[in-house]
């Protein structure tokens, strides 16, 4: 059972994972990094349906489905709102359908990075409007970005597949999967390279509030 907030519950924070999909297993390093979790929140594209089990094994599991998930997973939630430690938590994978081609297509073309930041987080706090939540977490971009927004803390750990398609130098893919690989290369590359490393998330919940953690990998 979770311990209460006075004595400091500790939610481990993962998204992005791939596994299956561009890479074999979760990392060593990330299991490492989420032990002592009271709670483990999964924001989506586990891609395998092993990821839940192998997380299980450390602490108990909340995920949603992201859009890169694989038959064998199991039906999961598009978001999901949990209670520990009298705090509120959404969960969502991220991908927004209107404005995702259009923001790695506007990067790819301007050649840096723009100005989006702000309107991300607003909108992943807009997705639990209404549910009187104190932060949500989210994945899909592989990046990690924390935020206040109205008194919410908007969080994404980063990925731990971060270049997702492209993972480990891969070349892109043939045809139309190709033209979108590059263009996320473009994006990504300008990220800059710490953007790009491996990372897990942690939130440590107390009486004061929910602060939020990055840990990256090697």
């Amino acid at each position: 059972m979770p311990r209460t907030a006075a004595d400091g519950i500790v939610v481990g924070v993962i998204a992005d994972t791939h596994v299956g999909e561009f890479l074999d297993e979760i990392p060593a390093w990330a299991l490492d990094a989420l032990e002592g979790s009271d709670l483990i929140l999964h924001a989506g594209d586990l891609s395998d349906g092993s990821v839940i089990p192998v997380l299980e094994r450390i602490a108990p599991v909340v995920a949603v489905r992201g859009d890169h998930d694989l038959p064998d997973v199991p039906p999961l939630p598009a978001r999901a709102i949990v209670s520990i430690g009298g705090r509120r938590i959404g969960l969502i994978h991220g991908k927004r359908r209107s404005s995702d081609a259009l923001v790695v297509a506007a990067h790819a073309a301007a050649g840096r990075r723009l100005g989006w930041d702000a309107r991300r987080m607003r909108a992943m706090a807009r997705a639990f409007r209404g549910h009187r939540v104190d932060a949500v977490v989210f994945g899909h971009w592989h990046e990690a970005v924390s935020a206040t927004v109205d008194g919410v803390l908007v969080f994404s750990p980063g990925a731990v597949c971060p270049w997702g398609s492209l993972e480990g130098g891969r070349d892109p893919r043939p045809g139309a999967a190709g033209v979108a690989d590059r263009m996320v290369r473009r994006y990504r590359e300008q990220l800059g390279d710490d953007c790009m490393r491996p990372s897990v998330g942690r939130l440590a919940l107390a009486p004061t509030g929910i602060t939020a953690e990055v840990i990256k990998g090697p």
